[in-house]
């Protein structure tokens, strides 16, 4: 059972005390842990030694697991790490997004689980959108209520590099989104600009789309609306991908650093659903 909770910022994410999640979890826990998500966006369990298994059963509390995308068809978990030979997104600084934009019906949440981690950075910056939507000035509010932006990926492209529309090969995954949208669970207006995987807006040319995104992005990247995450061996933290923007800080490449993660669909349907726009 949860024996407490501690807030990690006035922005955002709590920290879950009393569960080990090697254990299984009962209706009345799993119905308040989903509640907190709801309400904080994000929570930590600290010192949690767990495989695989343990982690996507307590995922599945959220959603099914995803298996869309290279990684994940045949699989509930991945390795994002610089030392494993199957690791993924291992190395460098990650500038602010959200994951599977790029997808019609983009993850309803992720989980994370701390298998090793640098001495210093690799650290993850968590931003809520809902915040940064409300700090936008009545006039930037109008002007990006009805524009849409194009998000796209390329899977074994340089994922810490923004690619311009123009730029990107036929075979990258792409879909458009407004730039506010609506959180499924609260209804909240969401900020939905991001800085990594934006390739365009429509209406505006390549110039115009730098200049708005240079606008917008201080609100999201603004620490009053943030937790930065400093990883230590044995955390789990699960968030929600639709309100949150999440980056990751530099750190020595010659340090290991490998987290576990499980990322989690609205429904089933969506779980497998491999078209990215119309």
């Amino acid at each position: 059972m949860i024996t407490g909770t501690r807030p990690l910022s006035p922005a955002l994410g709590i920290e879950v005390q009393g569960l080990d999640l090697r254990e299984a979890i009962d209706g009345a826990t799993a119905d308040a842990l989903r509640a907190h998500l709801r309400h904080h966006h994000l929570l930590l369990l600290r010192d949690q030694r767990i495989e695989e298994a343990d982690q996507v059963r307590f995922a599945e509390l959220f959603g099914p697991i995803s298996h869309r995308g290279a990684w994940m068809r045949a699989r509930d978990a991945a390795h994002v790490s610089n030392v494993r030979p199957d690791g993924v997104l291992g190395n460098g600084e990650m500038q602010f997004h959200a994951d599977h934009t790029f997808f019609k019906r983009p993850l309803k949440a992720l989980a994370l689980y701390a298998i090793e981690v640098p001495g210093r950075g690799g650290d993850t910056l968590f931003a809520n959108c809902v915040l940064a939507y409300r700090n936008l000035s009545p006039a930037l509010k109008r002007r990006i209520a009805n524009l849409t932006s194009v998000q796209l990926f390329e899977y074994g492209g340089e994922y810490n590099t923004r690619v311009r529309l123009a730029d990107a090969s036929p075979a990258a995954l792409r879909t458009e989104h407004p730039l506010v949208v609506r959180d499924p669970d609260s209804g909240a207006r969401v900020l939905f600009a991001h800085q990594l995987t934006t390739a365009a807006i429509p209406g505006l040319d390549d110039d115009e789309t730098e200049a708005l995104l240079a606008e917008l992005v201080p609100f999201i990247a603004d620490p009053t609306v943030g937790y930065r995450h400093a990883w230590r061996v044995g955390d789990l933290v699960l968030w929600n991908n639709m309100t949150l923007q999440h980056a990751r800080t530099p750190f020595d490449a010659n340090e290991p650093r490998t987290l576990r993660r499980t990322p989690i669909a609205a429904s089933v349907a969506e779980a497998r659903d491999e078209t990215a726009a119309a």
